[in-house]
């Protein structure tokens, strides 16, 4: 089965680490199924977003000149190259939606109209939660919510136990860059002070920013705590990475937060968006008092490893030819 995935998320030189679960995805998918083979094209819109227009010419002429039995698209806006007209032959098209190309509040409207028009030329689509899932549906008939999968070979626990003690300086993590708007720094910033003011907690913190996936790795190891307070996600992939390494994690609620922390351990999601829930609720967790299974186990329960989701994924290839 020959396969044009096509993408604006993927790791490059330049930045070694963008996108690589979309990789990952398709590296489990071809281990699992032998008989995939997928060919990439990659729309690098960090290079500007003529790189958007470029492509749409580029892919076109790829489909014309090689044989595919099927195209899959990663974020909708990478879709671009099917508002030209029909395409030179006729492919099944599956597009994975990844939250910001459909879900408006993350500020990119021009990007989401664009998606909606895209949405009545494809034949499926993945998304990531129910709210993703009920907007999609008004364009698409066939969708199925799919969230992307988390390495558990690559994040896995430490294996020396953290110490907890209120009386040492603790370690809670920012999960990106808090210059990205989405991402609600300022929120963080306020429950940080709430924990230290109001529940006398000493803690220092960190953001995920510029670093390597094995110094990542290593944070998630040795913190004890992820705050989340995005205003919108998708299927946040820190959440299920800091899952799979045993680190508790506190989150607004967004995207299918609710869904992954449901009964784990020493964590739990908000009811609102202020700093006091928030704090209230890393307090709890900090001191071992919300009850639950390991993130890790939770991980398995719900089958979002990369071999159960590439088996879920090719369920759909084959449902589409």
């Amino acid at each position: 089965m020959k396969i044009l995935l096509v993408t604006n998320m993927y790791p490059c030189t330049e930045n070694p680490t963008y996108g690589i679960f979309v990789q990952e995805q398709e590296s489990a998918i071809k281990q699992e199924f032998p008989n995939i083979h997928y060919t990439i094209a990659f729309v690098n819109g960090r290079h500007g977003k003529s790189e958007y227009i470029k492509s749409i010419f580029k892919i076109r002429k790829l489909i014309q000149e090689q044989s595919f039995d099927l195209i899959h698209i990663h974020y909708g806006f990478s879709g671009l190259f099917l508002l030209l007209g029909k395409l030179p032959k006729k492919i099944p098209v599956l597009v994975t939606l990844h939250g910001g190309d459909i879900q408006a509040e993350q500020g990119k409207a021009i990007q989401v109209w664009f998606t909606k028009q895209i949405l009545k030329k494809v034949n499926a689509a993945i998304t990531l939660n129910k709210v993703m899932d009920g907007i999609v549906k008004k364009y698409v008939k066939y969708t199925q919510i799919i969230p992307c999968s988390v390495n558990t070979n690559f994040f896995v626990p430490s294996s020396v136990p953290k110490s907890t003690s209120l009386q040492e300086d603790l370690h809670i993590i920012f999960p990106s860059d808090k210059n990205r708007s989405v991402k609600n720094y300022p929120l963080f910033e306020q429950t940080i002070s709430v924990l230290k003011n109001r529940y006398g907690i000493k803690c220092h913190t960190s953001e995920i920013k510029n670093m390597s996936r094995e110094d990542v790795v290593q944070l998630y190891q040795n913190a004890n705590l992820m705050i989340m307070t995005s205003i919108s996600e998708g299927s946040p992939q820190v959440v299920k990475e800091a899952m799979a390494c045993n680190l508790p994690v506190i989150s607004t609620n967004v995207g299918d937060v609710s869904l992954l922390l449901e009964n784990v351990k020493n964590s739990a999601v908000s009811t609102n968006m202020e700093a006091e829930e928030l704090a209230e609720l890393a307090f709890k967790a900090i001191n071992n008092q919300i009850k639950g299974i390991n993130g890790r186990d939770k991980i398995f329960q719900m089958h979002i490893d990369d071999q159960s989701i590439a088996k879920r994924i090719y369920q759909v290839y084959l449902s589409l030819l």
